[in-house]
């Protein structure tokens, strides 16, 4: 019992120490980090008497520029200065070193993954680069299967430079570049690899350093973006290229227990008296999701007695000064009372603006308004300056400083409310006395910046340590105005089965937003609601580009009531973005299943699912807000989900309703209303929205459109009232009378609806019906009020009658002995004016379809296979295709193309083809079409793969192919072989994006139109259901080499499991490359088909070989390729250095030879 008593004081004193070691992260006047900002990837160096720190410009979704480095004299008061190199948008992992000619030579990296040199004079240049072409120094891939990335430099004794590089060095194979730098500092004498066999999980961020002869090499493993990431080492006491050893004490750096110290990684070490410090970066506090707002940390290196690194217990605290400190003054700032205009939530307190903590931030809770902040000095003093060390150093604020004596009486101090210069920190002079001061930033470079500050620093003396680097820049500034609600769409006053080409906004956006799609969204009433129908090809476009008030991080909500029947991937509902380029850049809202993108796509990490998927077929009210750091859904009024971000918008292109950015996916469903704002509605707005129920008036709505040929014991009710009609003693029958869609009632028979809603219906109602008397079709409305039943024949009152109270009290409705074409209750009573707007709308929507005919002609393209289109293709038309003889029919088509697919071949088959509009109105058949499915007017090729064959290394002779694409210089085949059934094709590092080298290729050359279709027998990782790399595996058509100018000219269908895509459509031409998916993952269809038809190319997927469907994508349009012959065959590549396969199975190629009916 003593023995565990004497256990727990210890262990308590251990912990004790150890929090004092490691400090909390938000007490004041801590050391680390070391720099107020998002800096990442740190190279310190120390050139005479000034330390240095180059580091990647974190914070703005990507490491994007501008170039800058951090500067002091004591390791403890930094300050930026901006550098004239590099201009390029990215400025990744810089490192500077001198040479042994005196000079400065600055090397960094780009996504290219490439290594770029500079020298100069001074530590901070001007930079001049060492290729007057500017070319890398070091390309992609000089040591083979080392990816270039993260280059280090190191001067050993003899005074001979080495570099270091690498990431993604997990792969088999891969690992570490070492380079022996010639004395002109930008070429090579030799490279070598340092295995990850040996540097264990090696990733990224190699850096060497000696101490008592030993060469260490840091590295970080893991992920960067995450807690894994870590620092390992391996050492050699050769030289430094080794051999090395791998550090027994590995990893000597992960994040640590509560999270604050989270990610450490991408190191470096400087060296002062002897001891030895590491320069690192890690997550900020709270975590920005997605890893790139990263903070410089430093903390000592310990080693044992036989030089191994100990592990490093990350702190807060840092290491203090490295000299004497510069700036001796007090702060006389530090930790005084503040009060400030608001804060986001506790994490960014007002308070932490006079900490002297780099890590902590006030942030004030608007990020669009102007924000003060107010600091108590506790007695009148002098000020002579004040340093504000703003969120970012490399964007400007516009800002006053004030004074005053008293707190109520201000004065100005310096108006930098036209300030366009960046720098850290900002210093403001002059001379004054005061014990309130007071700092009012009014606007930002960025559109959207929050108005958050690290720092703020006063002094009583004006001694300046180092130039604050504050530098001009180019562009003016350019004023957001926000208008509030932009966009407020609504279909209550739209009327019912109208087609829509301009739905009229009443938000403060200006412009107009119509219809860009060849098909045109119709009106319709769904579960009680009048909203816009959505099959999956309609959208709208704004006549003018989305405002400035939505770019940048600016905040936004959008809000809308939204039915989706079913459910799809991605399903964009409103976007104002192109798609693509840089992360967080995109804004596409919509109501998709997709897990990463099927609520908010802002394109990379940041996309955003639901948490709880909507229910499908259901109204839901769906808001999603961001208010400049929180992005959160909320469905019915109720948080879903929320996220932490910081977005990089470009709204520079129209808004979009019903798709994303590049046309690429499109909502299918009901939407009944649409807001968006320019600013983020709090939580009780947002529920206030959705208790707005924006119900229509119609109770009861029954419309033949929407119900299927035959008989029917139950029809749906699209009013707001119970689900369904009910039939009542037989069953009652749909079908095509006096060129209208019907509902045939019999006699004996009845059409029930009760429920409570019927109820609302005591205080007068109006129904309005159209039914058949005699020949004709009629409308009829009858307004039931007071006691008093009105009857309206075509708009003129023809009979009035009076009822009884027990004829007023309704207990539910029934219909009997009818033939109606549609049927609706109203819960109110019509007046005289809306009887006469019904009618005149019925009329004008009563109108007789002209008989349709076939504009293509139904043709077989294949034996199983006819193809055929009609002729009439008005906006709002659906078309029914009809098989004569076996009543097989197509269904209501929005589509005017009809394939029949699952046909016997030898067979002859003929078709008709109807068409209807919204309001019912249907059409006669067409004339009866045949058309024959006769093998003997195709040319079929088919290879089943029984054949035991390496095409390698036989060549195709004796077979149906024409050529391979395999192993030459730029291809990378491993494997064309047939065997059994199947052929199987396989490569490392192979590529079919317009660079080498290229991944195997069996085709055949093909002149005219074609049906080609395989069926995908297995891919890498298909049994495991495990992604293997970026393998690629299909169909693809190409242009043969003789026929482009330049680049590769292809169309792919494929199978891509990885990232979820699963079937995917790529077109690659001089436009660029663009790629399509239907998001099926593993569940991708199996069975592929190519149809080439003049300069159109139908691509299409199927889970059985006979049904088949269009992939997302399809057509592609290649008018570049009109009348040229194309390669068409089966293809793979990986992508990357993982090995990958495919394996195909019955190929078959279907020729036309002649038309034949």
């Amino acid at each position: 019992m003593r023995y565990f008593i004497v256990c727990i004081v210890v262990l308590c004193v251990l912990l004790e120490v150890q929090a004092q070691q490691i400090g909390n992260h938000q007490a004041p006047g801590v050391g680390n980090p070391l720099i107020p900002g998002y800096f990442a990837d740190p190279t310190v160096k120390k050139f005479g008497d000034t330390y240095y720190i180059y580091a990647t410009t974190d914070g703005n979704g990507g490491g994007f520029g501008p170039s800058q480095v951090w500067m002091s004299k004591d390791f403890v008061n930094w300050t930026m200065q901006p550098m004239n190199w590099p201009t390029t948008p990215h400025f990744w992992a810089p490192d500077v070193t001198q040479g042994n000619d005196g000079k400065y030579y600055m090397y960094y990296c780009q996504p290219t993954v490439e290594i770029y040199g500079a020298s100069g004079k001074t530590p901070v240049g001007p930079w001049t680069p060492l290729f007057t072409d500017e070319r890398a120094i070091v390309k992609n891939y000089d040591v083979p299967n080392v990816i270039t990335l993260d280059g280090q430099t190191f001067r050993d004794d003899d005074g001979k430079f080495y570099m270091f590089w690498g990431t993604w060095g997990i792969y088999p194979n891969s690992g570490c570049g070492i380079g022996l730098l010639n004395d002109d500092m930008k070429t090579f004498s030799k490279m070598i690899k340092l295995p990850n066999t040996i540097a264990k999980d090696f990733f990224e961020a190699p850096f060497m350093f000696k101490r008592n002869g030993i060469y260490y090499l840091l590295y970080s493993s893991g992920r960067c973006e995450d807690h894994t990431y870590r620092i390992q080492y391996v050492f050699s006491k050769t030289g430094p290229m080794g051999p090395f050893e791998y550090g027994k004490t590995n990893p000597i750096l992960v994040t640590n227990t509560d999270g604050t110290v989270h990610g450490p990684g991408h190191q470096s070490v400087i060296e002062h008296k002897e001891n030895y410090y590491l320069v690192y970066h890690r997550h900020n506090n709270p975590h920005s999701n997605g890893g790139y707002h990263r903070q410089v940390c430093a903390d000592k290196l310990v080693f044992d007695a036989e030089g191994n690194i100990e592990k490093i217990v990350p702190t807060h605290t840092g290491i203090g000064p490295l000299g004497k400190l510069e700036e001796t003054a007090p702060n006389l700032a530090f930790t005084k009372s503040v009060t400030a205009s608001s804060y986001y939530d506790i994490d960014f307190k007002p308070e932490f603006a006079v900490d002297d903590n780099n890590g902590t931030l006030w942030k004030p809770r608007d990020n669009t308004s102007e924000a003060w902040l107010q600091i108590d000095l506790g007695s009148i003093q002098p000020v002579n300056r004040i340093h504000t060390q703003f969120e970012y150093a490399t964007w400007y604020y516009q800002y006053l400083w004030e004074y005053s004596t008293d707190g109520k009486q201000w004065t100005m101090y310096t108006d930098q409310r036209k300030n366009t210069k960046i720098g850290s920190p900002m210093v403001d002079a002059g001379s004054v006395k005061a014990r309130y001061l007071r700092l009012t930033i009014t606007d930002t470079q960025y559109p959207g910046l929050n108005k958050a500050v690290w720092n703020i620093k006063v002094y009583s003396t004006d001694r300046q340590v180092l130039a604050p680097g504050q530098q001009p820049v180019a562009a003016a500034h350019q004023p957001v105005f926000r208008k509030g609600l932009l966009v407020d769409l609504s279909a209550d006053s739209l009327p019912l089965g109208k087609p829509v080409n301009e739905w009229y906004n009443k938000g403060n956006m200006e412009g107009s937003i119509k219809v860009a799609s060849t098909r045109i969204p119709r009106v319709d009433l769904i579960a009680g609601r009048k909203a816009l129908i959505f099959s999956g090809k309609e959208y709208f476009q704004s006549s003018v580009n989305a405002l400035p008030s939505l770019a940048g991080n600016s905040p936004w909500t959008v809000a809308m009531w939204i039915y989706n029947p079913e459910i799809g991937e991605e399903e964009p509902v409103v976007c104002w973005t192109p798609r693509g380029g840089r992360d967080l850049s995109n804004v596409s809202i919509g109501y998709g299943r997709n897990r990463n993108w099927g609520a908010v796509a802002h394109w990379g990490w940041p996309d955003l699912p639901y948490k709880t998927l909507p229910e499908a077929a259901r109204w839901h009210h769906i808001a999603i807000t961001f208010d400049g750091t929180m992005e959160r859904i909320y469905v019915g009024g109720k948080l879903d989900q929320e996220d932490r971000r910081m977005l990089f918008v470009q709204s520079d292109q129209p808004l979009v309703i019903g798709t994303n950015g590049d046309k690429t996916a499109f909502f299918s469903g009901a939407l009944s209303s649409l807001k968006v704002y320019d600013k983020p509605l709090s939580k009780d707005e947002v529920i206030a929205l959705s208790q707005q129920k924006n119900e229509s008036p119609v109770l009861a709505s029954l419309m033949p459109t929407k119900l299927v040929y035959g008989s029917t014991s139950k029809i749906i009710n699209e009013g707001y009232g119970a689900s369904e009609f009910i039939v009542n003693k037989g069953s009652v029958v749909v079908k095509d009378l006096n060129k209208k869609i019907a509902i045939v009632i019999p006699p004996g028979t009845s059409l029930d609806l009760k429920g409570q809603a019927i109820s609302r219906l005591q205080k007068g109602y109006s129904t309005i019906m159209v039914v058949m008397s005699g020949k004709d079709w009629i409308q009829q409305i009858e307004v039931q009020q007071n006691q008093t039943i009105k009857t309206y024949i075509n708009g003129v009152l023809t009979k009035t009658q009076s009822i009884s109270s027990s004829e007023n009290s309704l207990s539910g409705i029934s219909l009997s002995n009818l033939i109606l074409t549609s049927y609706q209750i109203y819960d109110y009573p019509f007046v005289e004016g809306e009887i006469k707007t019904f009618f005149t709308e019925w009329k004008n929507s009563s109108v007789k379809l002209a008989k349709p005919f076939f504009q293509l002609k139904p043709r077989a393209i294949s034996p199983q296979i006819v193809q055929m289109s009609a002729s009439n293709t008005a906006p709002g038309l659906q078309y029914w295709f009809e098989e004569i003889g076996t009543k097989k029919a197509s269904g209501w088509l929005d589509d005017p193309v009809y394939m029949a697919y699952g046909l016997q071949p030898n067979r002859k088959y003929n078709y008709t083809v109807k068409v209807r509009d919204a309001f019912g109105n249907v059409s006669l058949a067409s004339d009866p079409v045949s058309v024959n499915t006769m093998i003997n007017q195709f040319s079929i090729k088919q290879d089943v793969f029984e054949k035991e064959k390496d095409f390698l290394k036989e060549g195709v002779n004796t077979t149906i192919w024409d050529g391979y694409i395999g192993k030459n210089l730029d291809e990378t085949a491993l494997s064309i072989t047939s065997k059994a059934g199947h052929l199987r094709l396989e490569s490392t590092d192979s590529k079919w994006d317009d660079t080498t080298p290229k991944g195997p290729f069996l085709y055949t050359n093909v002149t005219g139109d074609f049906v080609v279709q395989i069926e995908i027998a297995d891919v890498s990782g298909l049994k495991e259901k495990k992604t293997n790399g970026a393998n690629d595996v299909g169909l693809m058509v190409r242009l043969p080499q003789e026929d482009r100018k330049t680049g590769e000219s292809l169309i792919q269908s494929s199978i891509f499991p990885g990232w979820g895509v699963g079937n995917m459509v790529t077109n690659l031409s001089v436009k660029g490359r663009e790629q399509t998916n239907n998001q099926s993952a593993w569940a991708f269809d199996r069975y592929l088909q190519i149809q080439r038809m003049g300069d159109y190319f139908y691509l299409r997927s199927s889970k059985d070989g006979i049904l088949w469907k269009d992939l997302p994508g399809s057509p592609i349009q290649r008018p570049d390729w009109t009348g040229k012959s194309v390669q068409v065959g089966l293809y793979q590549a990986t992508y990357g250095k993982k090995q990958g396969y495919g394996e195909f199975q019955k190929f078959e190629l279907i020729i036309p030879v002649k038309i034949s009916r």
